[in-house]
């Protein structure tokens, strides 16, 4: 039986259409990139967990404080409150759908874009908010650096799974985070995915904050491009762990009972001979929280 890395691998080229998702995610987070071409140069690491939609900002290290002219007062409230509103519904819908589109190419069907984004985004904004409370729980340990960035580990570690137990069991956002936090804390195979996540994240930082930080916009599009496949096998595999956990676990939260999950997965660890031609079952595209562990 191929490993649950070698399945994860086969999905990812039977999903090759969806990793413009990741790069437009990259792109349309404007105080990131804003913020790498004012970071004038240097290096940096951070030590990411996995997310349900990896992007560049993911494996890059940036400076604190926000790039640009700030605006004080009323207006500055005013302006922010709406962007961050739009920018936290654009990114958990394309997260929705991109972790929907996967799942349904995992069970063997064409990859639905746009039914992920009806089924899972409102779920998705919970999650992200949820991923910014992280931040925010930090917040008062930064006088002390250390113990700030421990702190966000612990807690990041907790949820990271979130989105993950979210799509592949259809549950609602206090179910997932339950079993996620059940998971967290049992470590097993979903301590070794995040720790092997971290550790190897934090090794490719290394390269890629050099790149956006020093070479501006060609190091941002580099980024974008090295990052955009490597993020649909990580959101592969997440999602290939939940559902092994699910089948482990006897129960099926999606109604259909236990055979119904064990034929799914049997659909996952389906060998090349026998995979659906890429091109008759992955439509074309239709119509972050990130980095955040930065040292």
């Amino acid at each position: 039986m191929p490993s649950r890395f070698d399945r994860a691998v086969t999905v990812t080229e039977e999903s090759l259409s969806l990793a413009w998702i990741p790069v437009v995610a990259t792109l349309l987070s404007g105080s990131q990139v804003a913020r790498a071409l004012a970071a004038g140069g240097g290096g940096g690491v951070t030590f990411p967990f996995p997310a349900g939609l990896p992007t560049l900002w993911t494996y890059v290290s940036l400076p604190s404080g926000p790039a640009g002219v700030g605006i004080g007062g009323p207006l500055s409230v005013a302006l922010f409150v709406p962007l961050f509103l739009v920018g936290l519904l654009v990114t958990s819908a394309l997260e929705a759908g991109f972790l929907g589109a996967l799942n349904a190419r995992i069970d063997g069907d064409p990859p639905a874009l746009g039914d992920g984004v009806q089924r899972f985004t409102l779920r998705m904004v919970g999650v992200n908010l949820i991923r910014f409370g992280v931040v925010l729980v930090a917040v008062p340990f930064l006088i002390l650096p250390p113990v700030g960035l421990l702190v966000v580990l612990v807690l990041s570690y907790l949820v990271y799974g979130l989105p993950f137990a979210v799509v592949v069991a259809d549950a609602d956002l206090g179910t997932a985070l339950s079993e996620t936090v059940e998971r967290a804390k049992a470590g097993g195979e979903y301590a070794t995915f995040g720790l092997t996540h971290l550790v190897a994240g934090a090794v490719g930082s290394v390269v890629l904050s050099g790149a956006v930080r020093n070479l501006g916009p060609v190091g941002i599009l580099f980024g974008t491009t090295v990052v955009a496949v490597p993020a649909v096998i990580v959101a592969a595999y997440g999602l290939l762990l939940f559902r092994d956990f699910q089948r482990s676990s006897g129960t099926d939260r999606d109604g259909g009972g236990p055979g119904r999950a064990a034929g799914r997965d049997a659909v996952a660890s389906r060998g090349d001979d026998d995979r659906p031609d890429v091109a008759e079952s992955v439509p074309g595209p239709s119509a972050e929280d990130d980095g955040e562990h930065d040292r």
